[in-house]
């Protein structure tokens, strides 16, 4: 973040706390000022003081090697959570569908090449290696991005993977390459109304996704997914999964949305 880019912001102090929490947050170690400064490229005095404000505030806090993110914003994210009321919904109508009330299932929203996970629901056949709440994702190797990304208008998200390739990020050996095997993907999300994964980001592991047109009283689009082991994919269990997973869409989605 540049001082030159500053010129955007309303508030260039706020955006530059907030370009430090991402930082910090996505290096997943402790970062001290100066190494903080060099890599967003702010000027090493007024770094050191919005670090010092923000421990101050509780949102980082000093480690040996520097500064991590600090448990005022576990805070803020419950009472994010806690105001969302559709997700207490998500959780209680996987609990009550009787083959998806077993599996994992996840729910996301799209941001930009990226999906990030609001919640995760773990029945008794529970996978360890899927997206954690708070986690992002590579859009293009998951169910639920590929489903967002189809809600969008024709050629927007091939376009966006044109101005960033490097948002093809190859997580497997079966992980989406370009921008012509995207596309072809979203036209088979567009016409089946589900998106899959079948392992794009975990080898052994295939993961459907729905998504839901205006989350509750919303109008913004989420996804809801279920992820089994592919050796116990039946073509009967399927089929079962699918049903449950567009009921829980059904029973998320805003009536007063409909799909264009």
């Amino acid at each position: 973040m540049s001082e030159e880019s500053e010129g955007n912001h309303l508030v260039p102090a706020v955006a530059r706390a907030a370009a430090i929490l991402d930082l910090i947050g996505q290096s997943g170690q402790a970062l001290g000022s100066n190494e903080i400064a060099r890599q967003l490229n702010l000027p090493k005095s007024s770094t050191a003081n919005i670090c010092l404000e923000l421990l101050e505030a509780g949102m980082l806090v000093r480690r040996e090697n520097g500064y991590a993110l600090g448990r005022k914003l576990v805070e803020l994210g419950g009472h994010y959570l806690a105001s969302v009321d559709s997700l207490r919904e998500y959780y209680d109508l996987c609990a009550s569908l009787p083959i998806l009330s077993r599996e994992s299932s996840r729910i996301a929203i799209l941001d930009g090449t990226d999906v990030l996970y609001l919640g995760k629901y773990e029945g008794r056949q529970q996978i360890r290696l899927t997206a954690n709440i708070g986690d992002r994702f590579p859009a293009v190797c998951t169910a639920t991005g590929k489903a967002l990304m189809a809600l969008l208008p024709l050629g927007e998200a091939e376009e966006r993977y044109r101005e960033k390739p490097s948002a093809f990020v190859q997580l497997t050996s079966k992980s989406v390459k370009n921008v012509a095997e995207l596309s072809k993907m979203l036209a088979e999300a567009r016409k089946n109304s589900y998106a899959v994964d079948d392992e794009e980001t975990t080898l052994g592991v295939i993961c459907f996704a729905v998504a839901v047109n205006g989350f509750r009283g919303d109008t913004s689009n989420v996804a809801v997914s279920a992820t089994v082991l592919k050796q116990r994919l039946t073509p009967e269990f399927k089929r079962a999964l699918l049903n449950d997973l567009f009921a829980l869409a059904k029973g998320l989605s805003n009536p007063l949305v409909t799909r264009s």
